[in-house]
Formats: structure tokens, sequence, C-alpha cells
């Protein structure tokens, strides 16, 4: 019987342990964030140069907000700003309707806020 409760606890915990969100460094987000741009708004080289830095940069700054809305929403708004006068009226478009999306969605509770990307 002991083999048996001790076999249902470890499944158990397997199962949930398998369903906890990564948490990435801002580092791997910016580099997610990137790859979805080269693929679906088709950025130029040079717009990935000006876009990398600024996408490092806000993610790692969202760290550092330990989860305080007001100041991840005041950085969001910088971002999009900056997005603005990067990309072309298509891209945005494309880009902040995603960014709509994502933003709208149920956070999960993971503690220091950061966004999933």
């Amino acid at each position: 019987m002991k083999l048996g409760g001790f076999f249902l606890i470890a499944c158990l915990w397997f199962s949930f342990s398998g369903m906890a969100q990564p948490v990435w460094s801002p580092g791997k987000r910016a580099d997610m964030e990137m790859e979805w741009m080269r693929d679906s708004l088709h950025v130029t080289p040079a717009q990935e140069k000006r876009i990398s830095p600024t996408t490092a940069n806000f993610q790692k700054q969202m760290d550092e907000t330990n989860g305080s809305a007001k100041k991840q929403n005041e950085l969001m708004r910088k971002k999009d700003a900056t997005m603005r006068h990067i990309l072309n009226r298509e891209q945005y478009k494309l880009y902040y309707r995603r960014e709509q999306e994502i933003r709208s969605r149920p956070k999960p509770n993971r503690g220091g806020g950061r966004q999933a990307y």
C-alpha cells in the first residue's frame, strides 16, 4: 500500500510540475520577439538593427519593474512609440494588434510580473 501511495504522489507531482510556465531571461524574450518580427512583420535588416536593442532594453526594464503595473504600462507606451517610428504603417498595425492581444491575456501569478514572449 505504501508503494501505491508513493506512486500516486509521484504521478501527481510530475503532472503539476509540467504545467509550470517557463520564465525566460530578458535576452531570450527579446530574441523570441525579434524572431516573431522577422517571420511575421518581415522587418528589414536596417529595421532589425534598430529594433533589437529596443526590445532587449525593454525586456530588461520590464524585469526591473518588480511587477508594478504603472511602470510596466509606461514602458509599454514608450516601446510602442519607438516601434511606431521604426516600423512602416502595415508592420505597426500587425505589431500593435499582437501587443494588444498579449496584454489582454490573463496574467499568471508568477511573481516579478514578467511578460511572456
